[in-house]
């Protein structure tokens, strides 16, 4: 990380913008997370940040675990946008439909195995 530091200008942040290795990247030293999941579960994604931030890097590590279901789902359904849109219509934050063209909502087999994971325990 401190070598790509030295080669980019003063005002350029380095981040990590995939939601399942976000932790691995905090703990490495992005200065920033872009989060898809972080809009409909802050508490637990500015836990990992935190924890991080802290120099607590398996606590980060331990707390992104925790969020495994969701990364599965994320790598089966092809990354992270129409799960994050199918679980936000789930929990009634959006209409199914939320997508812009020509993104297509997942199945509705999808959404139940959505539903299905984030049932136990809500991130």
């Amino acid at each position: 990380m401190q070598s790509l530091r030295r080669q980019l200008p003063a005002g350029v942040s380095i981040g990590i913008s995939g939601d399942a290795c976000a932790a691995d990247g905090l703990n490495a030293g992005c200065a920033v997370w872009y989060s898809v999941c972080g809009g409909l579960f802050p508490n637990v994604a500015q836990e990992i940040v935190a924890a991080a931030r802290r120099g607590e890097a398996q606590r980060a590590t331990a707390i992104s675990a925790r969020l495994e279901p969701l990364w599965m789902l994320f790598r089966k359904y092809g990354g992270s946008l129409r799960v994050t849109a199918a679980a936000a219509t789930i929990l009634g934050m959006c209409a199914e439909d939320c997508l812009p063209r020509p993104l297509l909502p997942l199945s509705p087999e999808a959404f139940s195995e959505i539903a299905e994971t984030l049932r136990p325990s809500e991130p």
